[in-house]
């Protein structure tokens, strides 16, 4: 009977498996280094781009700035959703709406922009003004983003008019630096207008939630979102953790869908629902009346027939609940509500070869020049 013996591995085998070693980690470190080159090519072109992107950006608020300094001269005395720098469809008498703000070839890209006017919300400067005759709208703007406890309203109302007003002494329910040098970190009440909206998170007694909506998704924290929300011996400080916190009340709109950092009175031709609502005297149902009214036959904003209002007296005696009649109370209404809009946020949506950018500007019309407009802010992401 044979016994079979395993016979030892030959200096061949040896070779055989180190050569294969040797293939498989050499290709795997041209691999690697192609990975890099490739990287570092896309890094560079990048690069390349970003001059080009930037200069698309700048071009974007040139067009817009073009688009709103040469209206239709049959428009020129108002701003409407019909017309053609908000991407309206309204008939026009020159030659203006036969150029695109979508997809506009530039260079080895091409850009688009989209224009919105600021009027279409309320000034938070004007509104928290203790001298003007809007600050009724505030408490307004609270009862609708579903703030119904008397006592954070209160705060909120008035730690608001402390941030933009001069002073040391806070309001009754209001703050100033005493209360927010005790958060963590520490920080001074501005005690001036607000220049960006989200300064509101920093007001105490304002979270998240009312600032942004209970509903609203996808806004990283920020540094703003700390807030003095707790009483002054144990005030609450850091960011809280996401929306639909379960402590918290459901808000079905935040400040941020109310306001704006900039602007003039409201323009009833381009404001939605929940801003009308908050002109002292009008309810909801006179609120949609005047979008029907503007809306035209279709009932849909931006559209040919659509017919915007051509001075605010025209909103007196609406033939509805809610709507102030001719007198006194109507003629008020001059004090909240136009049909022009001065400040404007822009934003161009660049691309080169899929790399994009998105740049933002902030255009201002001169109120006795309706085509002097200058760009006032100009940044990107």
């Amino acid at each position: 009977m044979k016994t079979l013996t395993a016979k030892p591995a030959t200096p061949a085998g040896f070779a055989l498996i180190l050569v294969m070693i040797t293939i498989i980690s050499l290709t795997a470190l041209v691999a690697s280094f192609a990975l890099s080159m490739n990287t570092e090519v896309r890094l560079a072109r990048n690069a390349d781009y970003d001059l080009e992107l930037e200069w698309m950006g700048r071009s974007g608020i040139e067009l817009a700035r073009f688009a709103l300094a040469n209206k239709c001269p049959e428009q020129r005395n108002i701003d409407a959703l019909n017309q053609f720098w908000a991407g309206g469809t309204a008939p026009c008498s020159n030659d203006l709406p036969a150029i695109s703000l979508k997809d506009v070839p530039m260079g080895q890209g091409r850009f688009s922009v989209s224009i919105t006017d600021m009027e279409r919300k309320w000034d938070i400067n004007v509104v928290a003004n203790p001298r003007s005759p809007q600050m009724e709208v505030l408490q307004k703007a609270l009862a609708e983003v579903g703030v119904t406890d008397a006592g954070l309203s209160s705060t909120i109302r008035d730690s608001i008019l402390d941030w933009c007003n001069p002073g040391a002494t806070p309001r009754f329910s209001g703050a100033k630096d005493e209360y927010y040098n005790h958060l963590s970190p520490p920080y001074y009440c501005k005690n001036g207008w607000v220049d960006d909206l989200s300064e509101l998170l920093l007001v105490k007694g304002v979270s998240p939630e009312i600032y942004w909506g209970s509903n609203s998704t996808n806004h990283p924290p920020s540094a703003y979102q700390q807030h003095g929300g707790g009483a002054f011996d144990n005030p609450t400080s850091g960011v809280r953790s996401g929306f639909h916190n379960k402590d918290e009340p459901l808000y079905p709109v935040g400040l941020h869908d109310l306001f704006s950092p900039m602007g003039g009175p409201l323009n009833v031709n381009t404001a939605d629902l929940k801003t009308l609502q908050l002109i002292p005297g009008i309810d909801e149902a006179a609120a949609q009346e005047i979008i029907r009214r503007r809306a035209g036959p279709d009932g849909i904003d931006g559209t040919e027939d659509d017919a915007p209002f051509q001075n605010p007296g025209e909103i007196n005696g609406l033939n509805v609940s809610g709507a102030p009649q001719p007198g006194n109370p109507a003629q008020n209404l001059a004090s909240y509500i136009g049909v022009r809009s001065y400040s404007f946020e822009v934003r161009v949506d660049a691309e080169i070869n899929g790399y994009k950018r998105s740049f933002y500007g902030v255009l201002s019309r001169a109120a006795g020049n309706a085509q002097k407009i200058q760009c006032v802010k100009f940044y990107w992401e």
